[in-house]
């Protein structure tokens, strides 16, 4: 028999990302994670990135990376981690998805070696991670 942590934390793992939940009103339950998970459910980001997230043609996927850093850019300076992250997956997965053409996969292969450089980018992370582990430590405590 498990006792109630280990439940939760089972739980946890297997809903991981939830479509009910406004990620930009409740930012730390947003995971971090270094695959594309997230990007086709956590909103109100979802929405707008695949609003531009486009790959038919080689000069659709220039026109939609280069949105993509806009609005990656736009998070940055809006200092909103959750976005950032996920405009980042939504151009990892471009260049990654077996459904995208060669010749469009390269737009979004250069422009997520822009974000990824992107030292704003790195140092919103690194807040976000030791603000999660502040919170969790201080919900343990309860």
């Amino acid at each position: 028999m498990i006792n109630a942590k280990e439940f939760i934390d089972i739980y946890n793992k297997t809903n991981k990302w939830k479509h009910d939940i406004n990620y930009r009103v409740f930012p730390l339950i947003y995971e971090v994670t270094e695959d594309c998970g997230g990007m086709y459910t956590c909103e109100p980001y979802k929405t707008k990135l695949l609003e531009v997230w486009r790959f038919s043609s080689a000069e659709v996927s220039k026109l939609s990376a280069k949105a993509i850093i806009e609005i990656f850019e736009e998070y940055i300076i809006d200092k909103d981690f959750v976005g950032a992250d996920l405009a980042k997956k939504y151009l990892r997965a471009g260049y990654t998805k077996r459904a995208v053409s060669e010749d469009c996969r390269k737009y979004f292969k250069a422009a997520y070696e822009k974000v990824e450089k992107n030292l704003n980018y790195s140092f919103l992370k690194k807040a976000f991670i030791e603000r999660k582990k502040i919170e969790s430590k201080k919900n343990e405590k309860r």
